[in-house]
């Protein structure tokens, strides 16, 4: 069967709403990788009292969230904002404006400057094919190669070079768009499991980077959705994702969609109630707040993007005898 060769911006936009669910199934795994690989991650604290909240506020939004679910929220808020786009060019300048906003940690942030570097390139087509799609990943090496000069293997932004690399051989070679994105995805996963034989940061733990892997989920995502096959499922057996696993505290304010009230309010707050322990939920007026005792991190940061999105979004790890 053969494969598009191109596909135009409704299409990809299409495609990468799939990434955003994907990204977002993934997110509690990614976060447990980052977990077993950060010895020095902080718990959170409780709740602040109403009197204590202004005070705590600029400790709220100072907490670095844990890779998989910045990635899902940054993706998240970057295809939100592209809802609509029937263009390359508006399509990847609201891609890369939703990006900036959503991100709030460092995974999160190089997610934005590698759809910035896509942008500088895709902007400029009228549909995203296989030289498109290598070059804009060249770009985006670029742009990401001063963040590690290109000595931590295994690491997001030399698991991006690696791919762009073998993109732009597979253009050369004649490839099509589905084999240049599987190709590309290919080479990335080789690289990215070098980390923990190569990187002193990963070596000690024997894990890869967890932000570098979710960005192989949005190049398995774009080959699977090119291709037919089935997207990429959670892996089973993560101690965080399980019942009886290991818990995460998470914490955030949700800014609903328009025309999402009480009623929505009332639906994240069931939703959030099932998926763990609901220690506070405030769902009056345009901008919520919620914390959750949970096994399924990705899952409550999914349920918040039905209704609203996120904003100020904490996840840290909590003991089991806390």
């Amino acid at each position: 069967m053969p494969f598009p060769s191109q596909i135009a911006a409704t299409d990809l936009l299409f495609a990468f709403r799939s990434v955003a669910a994907v990204l977002a199934d993934h997110a509690g795994a990614l976060d447990a990788l980052q977990a077993a690989d950060d010895a020095e991650f902080e718990e959170l604290s409780s709740p602040a009292q109403p009197s204590e909240q202004g005070a705590a506020a600029s400790a709220f939004a100072s907490r670095t969230p844990l890779a998989g679910t910045d990635l899902a929220v940054t993706f998240g808020a970057a295809v939100t904002s592209a809802e609509g786009s029937t263009d390359m060019a508006h399509l990847f300048e609201a891609l890369r404006r939703g990006a900036l906003t959503g991100a709030t940690g460092p995974a999160g942030q190089t997610l934005a400057n590698l759809l910035a570097g896509l942008a500088e390139v895709l902007c400029n087509l009228d549909y995203l094919d296989g030289a498109g799609l290598a070059l804009g990943l060249e770009v985006a090496a670029e742009r990401l190669a001063p963040s590690d000069g290109g000595k931590r293997a295994g690491s997001m932004p030399a698991v991006v070079a690696a791919s762009a690399l073998a993109a732009l051989r597979a253009v050369d070679d004649g490839a099509d768009l589905a084999d240049v994105v599987i190709l590309a995805a290919d080479e990335g996963l080789a690289e990215l499991e070098t980390g923990p034989r190569s990187n002193p940061d990963l070596v000690e733990r024997g894990v890869v980077d967890a932000g570098a892997a979710g960005f192989l989920l949005i190049l398995d995502t774009l080959a699977s959705v090119l291709t037919g096959e089935p997207l990429p499922a959670p892996p089973s057996g993560t101690p965080a994702l399980v019942s009886g696993g290991q818990k995460f505290l998470v914490r955030c304010e949700v800014i609903a969609h328009a025309g999402c009230g009480i009623e929505s309010a009332n639906w994240l707050e069931t939703a959030w109630h099932e998926l763990g322990s609901l220690r506070f939920f405030d769902g009056i007026g345009p901008i919520w707040k919620a914390e959750l005792l949970t096994t399924l991190p990705g899952e409550a940061v999914e349920a918040i993007f039905e209704v609203g999105r996120p904003k100020n979004l904490q996840i840290g790890l909590k003991s089991e005898t806390a």
